[in-house]
């Protein structure tokens, strides 16, 4: 009976990202109707439009659902290979979540430990390669799908140097196929058009590439 009081605080908190994404991504693409969570008693959570089924409500989880309304839901990865559309864009909200809500050392130990786990062990594309096209354990790869994924977004940003154009990018990546499905290559048409940079080569290395270098 006390579940709903105990957890209102994180659970009130959603509104706080709803505001805030909406304002770097534009509006929440389901303002007609609304928004909201679904218990359940599994681990996790999953988004479906305008209501996320979910087992706590800790706020990077929160954090993580709600933005697949726009990467997920909005546009959707047009084939599994493509899944970093949808999960590699939620998993790098987080971080931002983190940047803008909280602090930037809050940020950082989120990037830290994203990095560490990538390089927990080696080899794997962000890209699914075509034979584990149809292999659920490699779609949802959480150290490659969520967190190399997560990873490279941030490393676009770097790339850029710029926030505007970053956020520009996605934007327009969202506006461009709203309700409809897209690839990865369909979001390097749209860094590239928008940013007036060419990332081919990035994409070679570090979508469809395996593994990271080493340098001494």
């Amino acid at each position: 009976p006390d579940y709903l009081e105990d957890r209102k605080g994180n659970i009130d908190r959603t509104k706080e990202l709803l505001e805030f994404y909406s304002g770097i991504l534009g509006p929440y693409p389901f303002a007609r109707e609304k928004y909201g969570h679904s218990l359940m008693e599994r681990g996790g959570g999953m988004e479906h439009q305008t209501i996320t089924t979910i087992t706590h409500f800790n706020f990077l989880l929160v954090a993580h659902e709600l933005i697949h309304q726009w990467f997920g839901d909005y546009v959707t990865c047009a084939t599994w290979q493509d899944i970093w559309v949808n999960e590699g864009f939620a998993s790098y909200t987080e971080y931002l979540g983190e940047e803008f809500l909280h602090d930037q050392v809050s940020a950082d130990v989120w990037m830290k430990n994203a990095h560490n786990y990538i390089f927990s062990e080696q080899g794997g594309s962000v890209y699914v390669p075509e034979e584990h096209k149809d292999n659920e354990s490699r779609i949802f790869d959480y150290r490659l799908t969520y967190k190399k994924g997560a990873a490279i977004v941030h490393q676009i940003r770097f790339e850029l140097n710029n926030d505007s154009i970053f956020f520009k990018t996605l934007r327009n990546f969202l506006s461009e196929y709203a309700d409809s499905a897209a690839t990865g290559e369909d979001f390097r048409e749209v860094l590239e058009n928008t940013s007036g940079k060419d990332f081919s080569d990035f994409f070679e290395q570090w979508y469809y590439g395996e593994g990271h270098p080493v340098i001494s």
